[in-house]
């Protein structure tokens, strides 16, 4: 469900949840960058005359790290009612309300794949229980 709810709140409200991304995006940024100047440090680029611009150049990293975090968290608190995807009557009764663009977007949000393979025979009567494979939604992997 939790994918569902993903991909429901990216339908819903799509200017929103890009904006979250973009946050996410820069603070693995900045937490890329930070990481580069500790390795930087560690292979010894920061030796000798370079060594003074080192401090400021972590300070200046982890304030960047910290606005970013900071967006983040207060973009990503702003909550898209998901309560139907929680209770089945109410996920029901949304199906019966629905009309058919708002049917295919709750499949679209709920299956990544369906996959239906060859009859065993020419002619043979069609059974989805052995011949549909769906794949469900799962959370994206960051």
């Amino acid at each position: 469900m939790v994918a569902v709810a993903e991909r429901w709140a990216a339908l819903t409200a799509p200017e929103e949840t890009e904006e979250v991304y973009e946050a996410l995006g820069a603070v693995k940024a900045a937490e890329t960058a930070l990481e580069r100047l500790a390795n930087d440090r560690a292979n010894g680029i920061y030796d000798g005359a370079m060594g003074k611009h080192f401090p400021r150049l972590v300070a200046e990293a982890e304030e960047t790290l910290t606005e970013a975090r900071a967006r983040y968290e207060a973009l990503s608190g702003q909550a898209v009612d998901l309560t139907m995807f929680d209770d089945a009557v109410l996920l029901e009764e949304a199906w019966e309300a629905a009309d058919l663009p708002l049917r295919r977007d709750l499949i679209r949000v709920a299956i990544d794949k369906i996959t239906v393979t060859q009859a065993a025979r020419r002619g043979a009567p069609f059974d989805g229980d052995t011949r549909c494979d769906i794949e469900w939604a799962t959370p994206e992997t960051e």
